[in-house]
């Protein structure tokens, strides 16, 4: 059972983190005056951060090192690039959440 709850949170932390890029690309690609579709599409990205949020939390301690040092969960210019698309794109990335798994110390939050 172990064994299925690990791999079932790796691969969660792997798709949240597409998911949470798409809405963030979605976001980005509305033009400014559709503010219905903006705003839809901001619900979007908040959501799928809210549920990678909870993915990172619930695997604190269960994936495994191969996972977090793997180069696909993040690189390290991840959290650069977040920031400087928030800086640019004025969307509030939550680049905390990609701080939370640091693939140098081996940890999840």
């Amino acid at each position: 059972m172990k064994e299925y709850v690990t791999s079932s949170l790796e691969t969660h932390l792997f798709f949240g983190r597409i998911m949470k890029e798409h809405a963030l690309f979605l976001q980005a690609g509305v033009p400014a005056g559709e503010t219905a579709y903006r705003s839809r599409a901001d619900r979007y990205r908040e959501e799928f951060e809210k549920t990678l949020w909870q993915t990172v939390r619930l695997a604190d301690g269960m994936v495994g090192e191969d996972v977090l040092c793997s180069g696909e969960l993040l690189t390290e210019f991840t959290v650069m690039a977040e920031q400087q698309t928030a800086g640019l794109t004025k969307i509030p990335i939550d680049f905390r959440i990609t701080q939370a798994v640091d693939p140098r110390t081996r940890t999840v939050i």
